[in-house]
């Protein structure tokens, strides 16, 4: 009797725990959600490229930041080449996702295809693309 409500226990705090993680996940991307919003973030180029750094990690571990793509469209409006490149990373791969949001980033796309710096200059026309 004891052996199975242990095992009982083991079971439902395996399950609890599970749902923990999950949970934790969507907190933290609501956090970056917060945080991507933020004025003070968008002023400091540091905390900006921090928080966009997150996303784009949790990104290629497979968490499901589509919720972020109005935030991220919005932070493309920056002249840090590190930001940039991020964000149109994010974009590229969202951007099937929410059609109707990325006509969003179509104007900033083309402005930096006139950009003065080689480097924006390709990285908008690849992302057009």
């Amino acid at each position: 009797s004891s052996r199975i409500s242990n095992s009982a226990h083991s079971n439902s705090s395996q399950h609890s725990g599970n749902s923990y993680f999950t949970d934790q996940k969507k907190g933290e991307v609501n956090e970056l959600k917060q945080l991507l919003q933020n004025v003070s973030v968008g002023r400091d180029i540091k905390k900006r490229r921090e928080v966009i750094k997150k996303v784009i990690a949790y990104m290629t571990l497979g968490v499901d930041v589509s919720r972020l793509f109005s935030e991220m469209v919005m932070a493309i409006e920056t002249k840090d080449l590190v930001v940039k490149k991020m964000v149109y990373l994010y974009l590229c791969t969202y951007a099937h996702a929410n059609p109707d949001l990325a006509i969003m980033c179509v104007n900033t796309l083309q402005r930096d295809c006139h950009n003065e710096d080689p480097m924006v200059r390709g990285l908008a026309l690849r992302s057009l693309c």
